[in-house]
This record gives structure tokens, C-alpha cells and sequence, in this order.
């Protein structure tokens, strides 16, 4: 089971919140997870672990670049 977090906003905070959900069609319990998920991972130092660290310089006038790329990020060659 997840955990529940709780805070009190300010009338005009909840509504700021409330319309900034619904442009963006969210209910205000997704705005809300998604801001603090995003809040918390701004926190987090960068992993080295991240394949894109492992990245090695690639010849820019290789055609095939772009799926090298795909293949050393992603573990796999993307169809296109």
C-alpha cells in the first residue's frame, strides 16, 4: 500500500493548482504526485550509472548515427 501525504494550501494556492490541473487535464491528486515526483528527482545527484554516461564520441557523418545511439541507450536497435 502507498503512502498518503497531506498539506494545506491557501484558498488562492489550491485554486492555482486546481486550473494549472485541469489545462493540463489532470486530477488534482495526479498534478500533485507528478510535482512532487519531479520536485524530488530535481534533488537526486545525477547517476552514473545512467547509460547516457556511458556514452563514447560517434562519428557525426555516420548515417546510421542516430540508431547507434538508440541501440547504446536503450540496449537495442529501434526500427524506423
Amino acid at each position: 500500500m502507498g503512502k498518503i501525504v497531506q498539506t494545506i494550501l491557501e484558498e488562492s494556492e489550491y485554486e492555482y493548482l486546481r486550473k494549472a490541473a485541469k489545462r493540463k487535464g489532470l486530477k488534482i491528486k495526479e498534478a500533485v504526485r507528478s510535482a512532487i515526483l519531479n520536485w524530488a528527482r530535481e534533488l537526486e545527484p545525477l547517476n552514473p550509472d545512467d547509460p547516457f554516461f556511458k556514452l563514447k564520441p560517434l562519428d557525426l557523418s555516420d548515417p546510421e548515427l542516430s540508431s547507434r545511439v538508440d541501440e547504446l541507450l536503450y540496449g537495442r536497435r529501434v526500427r524506423r
